[in-house]
């Protein structure tokens, strides 16, 4: 038999937990909300966002740390490292609501750092903010940059190697703003790592 102090106890426990449970659903349904509308701006079936969540679920687990901020993103360190994907039927990647622009065009924001999957900024976009030093390995990008956009402030430099077995050899160097719709045919996808600054 439960005494009156003990079941107070018990009942205000699983008041508790029915709080942060709900409080953690609430969270969940509001980014879900979100999504959904991402989505229905975008104009996606709920198949093509399904896939869409299905890509970014596959690069949060070889990534971890991470997590998903839009309809086709996710952001690593505080937003400091972001992926886009292109959103079904486009060749570029963008955020939903960031504006389209012309084909063959970067659309790196200010004072980041992209390199694209394909040739004329195309496909996937992974994005650096901060200055470090960036294994392309660890993001799962490896040996899969075409083209890139450092549109860093002041000059900023970008540094990309490619790891030859034994050592960092570098492909090539930019100062902000700079940009190429194609590394050539002697870069293309041997890009290894970066230094961002």
């Amino acid at each position: 038999m439960r005494t009156p102090v003990k079941f107070a106890a018990a009942a205000a426990a699983g008041v508790l937990a029915t709080l942060t449970l709900s409080g953690t659903s609430s969270a969940r349904s509001t980014a879900d909300a979100s999504l959904q509308a991402q989505a229905a701006r975008a104009g996606l079936s709920g198949s093509e966002a399904a896939e869409l969540g299905a890509r970014i679920d596959r690069q949060l687990a070889l990534v971890p740390g991470g997590k998903r901020i839009g309809l086709n993103q996710a952001a690593w360190r505080g937003g400091k490292a972001v992926m886009t994907w292109p959103l079904p039927g486009e060749a570029k990647a963008r955020a939903v609501d960031e504006p389209s622009v012309a084909l063959g065009s970067p659309n790196c924001a200010y004072g980041w750092t992209c390199l694209y999957e394909h040739a004329n900024f195309d496909g996937r976009r992974l994005t650096w903010s901060d200055c470090a030093f960036e294994n392309l390995a660890d993001w799962g990008f490896s040996d899969k940059t075409t083209s890139w956009h450092n549109n860093q402030s002041g000059g900023a430099v970008t540094s990309v190697f490619n790891w030859t077995g034994s050592n960092w050899e570098q492909l090539w160097s930019s100062a902000a703003p700079a940009s190429s719709s194609y590394v050539g045919s002697g870069a293309n996808d041997r890009a290894d790592g970066l230094w961002v600054c």
